[in-house]
């Protein structure tokens, strides 16, 4: 089918063309075929580089010129962001107003009701569902990328709950999009949608295993004649040098980010002497970049940027946002040839490669090594092949001999990808979504409740929600307790739960406005009864209480070799703890680590300290801080709600000192546009600790500081609007302001 039979005008015709796309590959003419662009719900089931996206931009535009609203959920803020950028690149000019949203978890953003398209986190959707913002009624088009993540623990139950809600508050069609899954039929038979399978791929990929042979490595693909490279002893460095010389880019997947970044290393080495005069001279520049990403560089700065100038780099959720951007972009490019990283980027950024090589197939969990799902395979190979460049990608294992090869091509290249299961009766997830349906009034009965539960996919996947119930039982008691909800029989005769819910009779459900609050903030009930209940005196104990909290997960471990001097500062604070022998003992432990990471962030400490003080990458140390700052916003709210005012204010100290990294002697100065906590210690010690010394002080001694153009800005800020700048700084960390 060619594109210029659809019902499109001319203009949007040309901005579709514009990409290169003449003609409708095979899954996406199926989808148009189904009923796409009639308002029939799908499900689109292929592998990654099928042309999934491009049938969400028809479905999209197609509800666009009829004047519709349209929400684009995805699973990850980088590839909410990716989305967001190719939406505005391609479709700004035809007067689509493209909106972002994957933060302020705490907000119903009344904005959004000005733009057609809304790129929006599944938990960012399900606070606005939480929040009940006014516009959300008027959505006309959903799609949700990468559905086959409801089989995820962690973000499964959210994504459900989203989809169940949406369901019953709009009229809108649905289109889902996932990797092709065995069981795509059933997600398709409960969103009540058509379902579009395909295997098709633009750019073929030819599947193999790799393993040792003497002196030399073999890669045995499943479906053409292999391939023998001499001349390493390790199979990954002969692979990717035959990669660079073949002027083509390879990605590895590791289990780890430690093995990403010691594989970095090995490889950079062995092919850096490929490189040309001019390759290398750009790659010393990106190194620079990549190096001083941060003020003081860590070894870790150090050590990707001596992998990026070899051509090579690692790539994981340790390292800050600007490094990440700029090995993406290099990696994009073609500069960068080689990128090693953990599994969590097949499901996130777009980055192909010609080939990919696979080499570690188990994880380690809770009872030892296991090897990883198919699905998860499957996604990583799919970024093989680069649908602009490449005719065909390889996707290869990679084993340490050949009865291993055989046993990975029989696992993963012959092997089915694993049917998709609803999590949501995973506790502490259905404890949140139960507890936001009955604040924002979803549900306003027990049966209510069931009724909503069984309209999901566990319900449908399972044919009862027996299991659920028995939980949201416990739940229900649970969030009573601790005052979240109220509940009566016919009508709310006490804050005393009815006993046992007897069958046959309802029993209603309302939250407390403490319960309801505890849901807009997007927090664990149980977590939040955590915070409520604790009443921490000093920054230590503060830190510590939000550090306990489910969010926090994973913590900062204790090494064995930290454990005496750990111990000893837990005896110095005077914190009461659980016995040795307890088993919360060692969780205790690695909770008050973390606090010790936050202190020492808060105290000024810079993150190469950090790291070699903690071990705590400068990427999880913003994750981590991020987290606190959260926690320590939800904390103040939560003791303002209380009108425990002196609380609110201590948290809400403690939560700016989080975001910016500093004593509390420099929050005037670092609200102000330019000011980091660097510049703020510099102009602190030189005299200059507010606005009105700022304002005062001599263009001169500005410059000498911060730099002519920086000191320039400062000066042309009016000092009315410094002052007012200052205000509204104060009463953000002063509750009875």
């Amino acid at each position: 089918m060619r594109l210029s039979e659809l019902p499109f005008p001319a203009n949007v015709l040309q901005s579709l063309q514009a990409g290169g796309v003449e003609h409708l590959n095979p899954p996406q003419e199926d989808a148009v075929k189904q009923g796409l662009l009639d308002g029939r719900n799908l499900v689109v089931a292929s592998p990654t580089a099928s042309g999934k996206t491009l049938i969400a931009e028809l479905a999209l535009l197609k509800h666009f010129l009829a004047n519709g609203k349209i929400i684009y959920l995805v699973p990850l803020k980088a590839l909410g962001s990716e989305k967001y950028r190719d939406f505005k690149e391609k479709y700004e000019q035809l007067g689509m107003r493209i909106a972002l949203s994957v933060g302020d978890l705490d907000s119903s953003d009344g904005w959004l009701q000005r733009y057609d398209v809304i790129v929006a986190s599944n938990e960012k959707m399900d606070s606005l569902l939480r929040h009940n913002a006014d516009w959300l009624s008027r959505i006309s088009l959903i799609i949700a990328d990468e559905v086959h993540l409801l089989n995820d623990a962690s973000r499964g139950p959210t994504l459900e709950v989203v989809l169940t809600r949406l369901r019953k508050l709009c009229n809108a069609q649905l289109l889902a999009l996932s990797a092709t899954i065995r069981n795509a039929d059933e997600i398709a038979a409960w969103l009540g949608a058509g379902l579009v399978r395909s295997d098709y791929r633009p750019v073929q990929l030819h599947y193999g295993t790799s393993y040792p042979n003497g002196k030399a490595h073999v890669i045995d693909y499943a479906e053409k004649e292999s391939l023998v490279i001499s001349g390493d002893k390790e199979s990954e460095a002969a692979i990717a040098k035959d990669t660079v010389q073949r002027k083509k880019q390879a990605l590895f997947f590791v289990s780890t980010r430690r093995n990403a970044e010691a594989l970095a290393e090995r490889l950079a080495a062995s092919t850096v002497a490929l490189l040309s005069t001019t390759e290398r001279a750009l790659l010393q520049k990106i190194a620079k970049d990549v190096e001083n990403a941060l003020h003081v560089p860590t070894k870790q700065c150090k050590r990707l940027a001596a992998s990026v100038a070899g051509g090579t780099a690692f790539h994981h959720a340790g390292l800050v946002a600007q490094q990440r951007k700029l090995i993406e972009d290099h990696f994009r490019a073609g500069t960068i040839k080689i990128l090693t990283a953990t599994s969590t980027l097949a499901f996130g950024l777009n980055l192909p490669a010609w080939r990919v090589l696979i080499r570690d197939t188990k994880r380690y969990g809770g009872y030892g090594a296991d090897y990883i799902p198919v699905l998860e395979v499957q996604q990583m190979a799919g970024r093989a092949g680069r649908p602009k460049y490449d005719n065909e990608g390889e996707a290869i294992l990679v084993a340490k001999a050949k009865a291993e090869a055989e046993e990975l091509k029989a696992r993963y290249i012959f092997g089915e990808p694993e049917p998709i299961y609803s999590k949501l009766s995973v506790e502490p997830m259905l404890r949140m979504h139960v507890l936001a349906l009955i604040a924002s009034e979803a549900v306003k009965t027990k049966n209510g409740l069931q009724e909503f539960l069984a309209q999901t996919f566990f319900a449908h996947q399972y044919g009862d929600i027996e299991e659920v119930m028995e939980k949201v039982e416990r739940i229900l008691k649970e969030l009573e307790s601790y005052a979240f909800i109220a509940a009566g029989q016919g009508k709310f005769i006490s804050s005393e739960f009815v006993p046992a819910f007897e069958i046959g009779k309802d029993v209603h459900l309302a939250a407390t406005t403490l319960g309801k609050r505890v849901s807009e903030l997007y927090l664990d009930p149980r977590s939040a009864h955590f915070i409520i209940t604790n009443k921490p005196q000093s920054d230590i104990e503060h830190l510590l209480v939000v550090s306990q909290c489910l969010e926090m997960r994973p913590l900062v471990r204790v090494k064995q070799k930290e454990y005496d001097a750990i111990e000893n500062k837990l005896a110095d604070t005077g914190i009461t703890y659980p016995d040795v022998w307890d088993v919360d003992y060692e969780d205790f432990l690695d909770a008050f680590k973390t606090s010790l990471v936050f202190s020492d962030w808060i105290d000024e400490k810079n993150e190469h300290a950090l790291l070699e003080t903690y071990g705590i990458t400068p990427g999880e140390l913003y994750a981590k801080t991020t987290s606190a700052e959260w926690l320590l916003y939800s904390a103040k709210e939560l003791a303002a709600l209380a009108a425990k005012k002196s609380e609110a204010n201590h948290a809400n100290r403690l939560r700016l000192r989080m975001q910016h990294g500093v004593k509390e002697e420099l929050l005037h100065l670092v609200q102000i546009r330019g000011i980091g906590r660097v510049r703020a210690r510099m102009l602190y010690k030189a005299g200059v600790t507010n606005a009105a010394d700022i304002r005062n002080a001599p263009a001169e001694k500005l410059a000498a500081l911060l730099g002519a153009r920086l000191a320039l800005q400062l000066k042309e800020d009016s000092a009315a609007s410094l002052e007012e700048k200052m205000k509204r700084v104060k009463r953000s960390y002063r509750y009875d302001d």
